[in-house]
């Protein structure tokens, strides 16, 4: 019974018509029996109705499915989207504005406006993965939560708000009217930072992303303290100094080793609040803090001197560390007096300048003004200070301006050498950097090396130094003696020295 009414349906259908029309054409033909006209006038049909039977099966057959494109949700999901995530997890908040808002409105009229702001929205939908979550941002434009990733670094931030600004800027016609439309982006990666001003990451991408509406079209701009400095209340700023003055706030060390023969080649000291009632509290805690409150002179000296003191020490217990380094921000650069406390401070530990490094941010370099942050660095690589790039592969820092700052290491940032001995696309970029070092006579050091296979890897293609949990959690100060007997007793049975990554972020707050 079911073949003869599928027999049926295609006798009914369109190439059931073709079936029955085309001999009873040929007939008729034949019944004329002229060769001609007639034998091309079928020849026609049967054309006409293959062309026929096509285009229905055509436009019959389902559609192939399109990509899903998210849609727009309200704006109280994404809050809680953002802030859902725990401490092992990061997101990162974007907002979107249309650049020219004001203009295209003038030209082409609010309608225009409210069916390229619909199309904006499709295009954004079909632009961000699965577990994004996007809504609308009253007075314009789009708010967005990333989806929480165990680490979620600026480099992946600027990578999608760039994939946005690609999609959105796509030509716009309607009603006759062509537009070529183009985006500015605020985000903010830091929750902590936003709620040092009472509001949350996706308010602070907002106002990010006013700031770089002001620097656009299609400008880029993060959220930071520094530019949205918040008011703290008197005894915040009075705790803050108090933890300084009495090494509340103290430096912890993380080791660095060679990767010729394992042995230690420095110390970088790390920031950490030893509270007397919350315990160790980690830096993204407390330095946003510190930055809004003044008093980052105050912490540069606080850890200049803890970091001289130590090498010192251990210089006297016999313990050979070469070097130890301490991260200078912009602003601390711009200190004009910061050379001649360097020169001070070295001389009061009785050790030669080339026994301390600087570490400075690529984004320092990259901007390569001629200030005075420029001449501090000259004057301390001209005493002989080492100078490492710190995070190098996140910013835009030429060649010219590595040289010019006289840079001797730079630092490969922890977003390319996670799981580079499992990812060749990694690894492909770690090889690009070192080869570039190779070229310009620089060393290297990867920083955040986790695991062993990321060790081993690192160490066959010719990175210089290593430093991350694989190796050693930072430590306080007390705890440098008996960690680097062991990482030499070890040295000399001919044992790999790699530190359980698990159990050093247990031990340890920060990060390293």
């Amino acid at each position: 019974m079911q073949e003869r009414a599928g027999w049926t349906r295609r006798l009914t259908g369109r190439k059931g018509l073709l079936v029955l029309l085309v001999p009873v054409l040929t007939a008729a033909a034949l019944a004329l029996g002229d060769p001609g006209w007639p034998l091309a006038l079928v020849l026609a049909a049967q054309a006409i109705l293959l062309w026929w039977g096509n285009a229905g099966e055509r436009t019959s057959r389902p559609a192939a499915p399109e990509t899903q494109s998210l849609a727009a949700a309200d704006r109280g999901v994404v809050q809680a989207r953002l802030a859902a995530t725990d401490s092992t997890q990061q997101t990162a908040a974007l907002a979107i504005r249309l650049d020219e808002s004001p203009r295209l409105t003038g030209l082409y009229g609010p309608a225009f406006l409210a069916v390229l702001d619909d199309a904006l929205a499709e295009r954004l939908g079909g632009a961000l993965r699965e577990h994004d979550a996007f809504c609308r941002l009253d007075g314009g434009g789009f708010g967005v939560a990333l989806l929480p990733q165990r680490r979620l670094d600026i480099g992946h931030v600027l990578s999608v708000a760039q994939r946005i600004q690609h999609r959105l800027s796509q030509p716009f016609s309607h009603e006759g009217n062509t537009v070529w439309p183009s985006v500015s982006v605020g985000f903010c990666l830091s929750a902590r930072a936003a709620a040092l001003n009472g509001i949350d990451m996706l308010q602070a991408a907002e106002r990010a992303a006013e700031k770089a509406l002001q620097s656009g079209p299609a400008g880029l701009n993060s959220y930071s303290i520094v530019d949205f400095p918040a008011a703290l209340a008197g005894d915040r700023i009075e705790a803050l100094r108090h933890a300084l003055d009495t090494g509340e706030i103290r430096a912890h060390f993380q080791p660095q080793i060679r990767t010729d023969n394992g042995h230690v080649s420095g110390l970088e000291a790390l920031a950490r609040w030893h509270h007397p009632q919350r315990g160790i509290i980690a830096p993204g805690d407390f330095l946003p803090q510190i930055e809004a409150a003044g008093l980052s002179q105050k912490l540069a000296d606080r850890m200049l001197r803890d970091a001289l003191d130590t090498l010192a020490a251990l210089d006297r217990e016999g313990l050979s560390v070469p070097t130890v380094s301490i991260n200078l921000s912009a602003d601390e650069l711009r200190n004009p007096q910061l050379a001649d406390e360097i020169i001070w401070a070295l001389d009061r530990a009785d050790l030669a300048p080339g026994r301390l490094t600087v570490e400075i941010l690529e984004t320092v370099v990259a901007g390569g003004q001629d200030d005075a942050a420029v001449h501090t660095i000259a004057r301390l690589a001209g005493l002989g200070c080492g100078i490492d790039l710190d995070d190098f592969g996140t910013g835009h820092a030429s060649i010219a301006n590595i040289r010019r700052f006289a840079v001797g290491r730079i630092k490969i940032d922890r977003s390319f050498v996670t799981r580079l001995h499992e990812d060749p696309d990694q690894e492909r970029m770690v090889a690009a950097i070192l080869s570039m070092a190779q070229q310009l006579g620089l060393a290297t050091l990867a920083e955040g090396v986790e695991c062993a296979g990321e060790q081993i890897r690192l160490a066959q293609m010719g990175c210089d130094h290593l430093q991350g949990f694989a190796i050693a959690r930072p430590m306080p100060a007390p705890d440098l003696p008996g960690w680097l007997r062991a990482h030499d007793a070890a040295l000399a049975r001919g044992e790999p020295w790699c530190e359980d990554p698990a159990a050093a972020r247990a031990a340890n707050a920060g990060d390293g």
